[in-house]
C-alpha cells in the first residue's frame, strides 16, 4: 500500500505505510519549520559572535592598559586575543546547544521547558573551564597577571559578561524569528484557507454539474417520475448548502452527513445501483467539526475518477478508526489521457491544518483509494489561537 500526504507547498509526499499517521502529520507540520528556524538563529548568532568577539577584545585591551602600571604591547595583544578566543568559543557552545540536538544524551532526560536552565549551565561549566585555561596560560606566560595581582577576579567578571552576553542575545534572537516564524505561517496558512474557500466554490458550484443534475431532472419530469420534486428538493438543498457554507470555517459532521445524504440520492438517480455508499460512525464522532464540503468533494471525486456500471459497482464507505475518518471506495480508475493532480484534496488538506495543525492522508493499493481524515473535536483551538 502507498501512502501520501501533502506538503506546505501543496505538493503530495510518499510516505512509508508503516509509520502511524500522527506521528507523518508531526513530521510535516513541525520538523522543517524548527530546522529552518534552527537555521535562521544559527546564521544570526554566527555574527552576533563574531561582533562580540571583537567587541569584548576591545574592551579587554583597554582594560588591561587602563589597570597596568607599565603596558607591555605584547601583554595586549594577549588580552586582546584570549578575550577575543574565549568570546567565540563560548558562543560558539551556545550556539550548539540551542536547539534539542545539541548534547542528545544530555536532553533525552530533559523537558523542553527546562531547556533554558540546562542550557545556562552547561554553559557556565564550559566557560569555568576556559577561564581556568585562560588564568593558567596568564600566569605561565605573565602577561595580564603582571600588571593585577587579582587576575582570577578580572577574568571571572569578563567572563560572566561574555556568557550572560551570550544566553541573554541567543535566547532574544530565537524567540523574536520565533514569533515572526508564527505570524508568518499564520499569515500563510489564513490566506491559504481563503484560498481553498475560493477554490471549493469554484469547483463545486460548476455547470457541468449543474446542467448534468438539471438535464436528469428533465428526464425525470417528461417521464412523470414520481421522484423527480424529491430529486429537486435534494439538488436545492446541496446548493444552499454550498452557497451557504462557503464563509464558514468549520461545520458539524451531522450538517455534512445530511448533504452527502442529498447528494448520494442524486447519483442514485443518475447512476441507479452503479454506487453504494455505507456510513458507519459513532455518535460521538457524528458531533464532531470538519471543514465545509468535505464529503460532498471527497464523493464527487470518487464519480469524477471511477467506472461506475452495474457490473463494476463503485462502493464507497466512511468509517472511523483510532481518532481518524477513513474515506474509501473500490479502485477502478477511467482511462484518462490526463492524471488526476489532487488540487481538491490539497485544498482539502490545508484547510485541515488551518483548523487543527494536522493534515489529511492519502492510502492506496491496487483495491482501495482511502482519504484519512483526522477527526476534530468541537471545542478544538486553532494552532495560531494561543499566539
Amino acid at each position: 500500500m502507498d501512502t501520501f500526504t501533502f506538503n506546505h507547498d501543496g505538493q503530495l509526499n510518499d510516505l512509508s505505510t508503516t509509520q502511524p499517521i500522527n506521528s507523518l502529520v508531526q513530521q510535516e507540520d513541525t520538523t522543517q519549520p524548527n530546522r529552518r528556524l534552527s537555521q535562521e538563529v544559527r546564521k544570526i548568532l554566527l555574527r552576533a559572535a563574531v561582533f562580540t568577539g571583537v567587541f569584548m577584545g576591545i574592551i579587554s585591551l583597554l582594560f588591561y592598559e587602563v589597570i597596568d602600571v607599565e603596558p607591555v604591547p605584547g601583554a595586549a595583544v594577549f588580552s586582546f586575543m584570549l578575550a577575543f578566543v574565549f568570546t567565540i568559543l563560548v558562543w560558539m557552545f551556545n550556539i550548539y546547544l540551542n536547539t534539542r540536538q545539541g548534547l542528545p544524551s544530555v536532553y533525552r532526560w530533559v523537558t523542553p521547558a527546562y531547556d533554558l536552565l540546562v542550557q545556562v549551565v552547561l554553559c557556565l561549566l564550559f566557560s569555568e573551564g576556559l577561564l581556568g585555561l585562560w588564568t593558567a596560560l596568564d600566569v605561565a606566560l605573565r602577561m595580564e597577571s603582571a600588571g593585577t595581582g587579582d587576575i582570577a577576579g578580572v577574568l571571572q567578571v569578563r567572563g560572566l559578561i561574555i556568557v550572560a552576553f551570550s544566553l541573554i542575545t541567543t535566547w532574544g534572537v530565537r524567540q523574536a524569528l520565533a514569533q515572526q516564524n508564527a505570524m508568518g505561517m499564520i499569515s500563510r496558512l489564513t490566506e491559504e484557507n481563503f484560498q481553498a474557500r475560493y477554490e471549493v466554490l469554484k469547483q463545486q458550484v460548476n455547470p457541468h454539474f449543474l446542467f448534468n443534475s438539471l438535464n436528469i431532472l428533465k428526464g425525470m419530469i417528461r417521464t412523470h417520475n414520481q421522484d423527480a420534486e424529491e430529486y429537486l428538493i435534494k439538488l436545492a438543498e446541496v446548493y444552499r448548502y454550498i452557497l451557504q457554507s462557503s464563509a464558514k470555517e468549520q461545520v458539524m459532521m451531522t450538517e455534512e452527513l445530511a448533504i452527502l445524504d442529498a447528494y448520494y440520492y442524486m447519483l442514485k438517480n443518475r447512476f441507479r445501483d452503479a454506487v453504494d455508499l455505507t456510513i458507519d460512525l459513532s455518535a460521538e464522532t457524528r458531533r464532531t467539526v470538519l471543514p465545509p464540503l468535505t464529503f460532498q468533494m471527497l464523493m464527487e471525486n470518487c464519480v469524477k475518477h471511477n467506472v461506475l456500471t452495474r457490473s463494476r459497482k463503485l462502493r464507497v464507505s466512511v468509517t472511523e478508526t483510532e481518532g481518524n475518518l477513513y474515506f474509501r471506495n473500490n479502485l477502478q480508475p477511467k482511462q484518462s489521457l490526463h492524471s488526476s493532480n489532487h488540487v481538491g484534496l490539497q485544498n482539502l488538506s490545508r484547510r485541515y491544518e488551518y483548523l487543527c495543525g494536522e493534515t489529511l492522508t492519502i492510502e492506496q493499493d491496487e483495491e482501495y483509494f482511502t482519504v484519512v481524515l483526522p477527526i476534530i473535536a468541537p471545542d478544538h483551538e486553532r494552532p495560531d489561537s494561543g499566539r
